[in-house]
């Protein structure tokens, strides 16, 4: 399948609304698809890394052979040295590492050239995937602000219940700071209702964003299952497990669904999302060019 690369950021300050689930189960959906596929562990939990490795070797992998090398600079970010082939076929991986903490820092404008560590790295490694995935951590600081600088596209997975949406005004502050300052290419791709049961309080919720983000909303969403339960328990994408089930061909839609949406954002102008920056530009959503 061609497609034009993209990198997409997965970014919510929220934890356990799915970030690394969907990042997990949107990469086997793409390199069935024959999309060559790279994910980046920017989350110093480096969940994403242990979803196909599990904990004990991915705590074996020496930190210079890590994102971590993307920061220190004693380590050598080449990306042959630091791009690890998964179990998987098509897909690769930058691994994360608990040590990535040392350098999530809270105030990531102030960081100089740390900013754009990611940003450089994948310059070097263009052309040579078609599918970029970034898993951030659950907050705003420098590894997810470094996503947010070397992304074509955000996407945001929302729990649909009141403590999953509740920081969206903070990420959509960043992604405006973002957009007008260091990444004026950057473009939001929707939110992801993830985590969906057959609950009153769900569809509450679910109604809720939509009328207050409209088509910013993706049309379908990722809910609970038990095959990708079990996927995940077995350190592989329901793709490599159990590709006609049920879940499958809902993370089908998903990713077919993004496929969809980056032509259509791509050509949109860029815009403003926080509603403090539309009100200060006059209502009006355009980002000055």
């Amino acid at each position: 399948m061609e497609a034009t690369p993209f990198t997409i950021a997965m970014v919510n300050r929220k934890g356990g609304c799915a970030k690394t689930g969907t990042t997990h189960q949107l990469s086997g959906a793409f390199a069935k698809m024959g999309l060559r596929v790279l994910l980046v562990d920017m989350d110093p939990q480096a969940s994403l890394t242990q979803g196909f490795f599990g904990p004990a070797a991915t705590e074996a992998i020496p930190r210079e052979k890590t994102v971590v090398a993307l920061f220190d600079d004693a380590c050598d970010p080449d990306p042959d040295r630091l791009l690890l082939p998964t179990p998987c076929q098509g897909i690769t991986i930058l691994p994360g590492a608990n040590s990535l903490d040392d350098y999530n820092l809270p105030k990531p404008t102030e960081t100089g050239s740390l900013q754009t560590s990611l940003k450089g790295f994948l310059r070097e490694v263009q052309g040579r995937f078609d599918a970029v995935l970034v898993d951030c951590p659950p907050n705003l600081h420098l590894c997810s602000w470094n996503a947010l600088l070397a992304a074509d596209f955000v996407m945001v997975p929302v729990q649909a219940e009141d403590f999953g949406a509740q920081g969206i005004t903070h990420i959509q502050r960043s992604i405006d700071l973002a957009l007008a300052k260091y990444n004026p290419n950057l473009r939001m791709l929707g939110y992801l209702v993830t985590l969906r049961q057959r609950l009153a309080i769900h569809d509450a919720y679910e109604m809720q964003l939509r009328n207050l983000y409209g088509s910013y909303v993706f049309d379908v969403s990722f809910g609970l299952s038990k095959d990708v339960k079990e996927a995940i328990a077995e350190r592989l994408p329901i793709h490599f497990l159990r590709p006609r089930c049920k879940a499958a061909k809902d993370v089908n839609a998903i990713a077919e669904e993004i496929l969809r949406r980056i032509p259509a954002a791509r050509s949109t102008p860029p815009e403003f999302l926080h509603f403090e920056n539309r009100v200060g530009l006059g209502e009006s959503r355009k980002v000055a060019s």
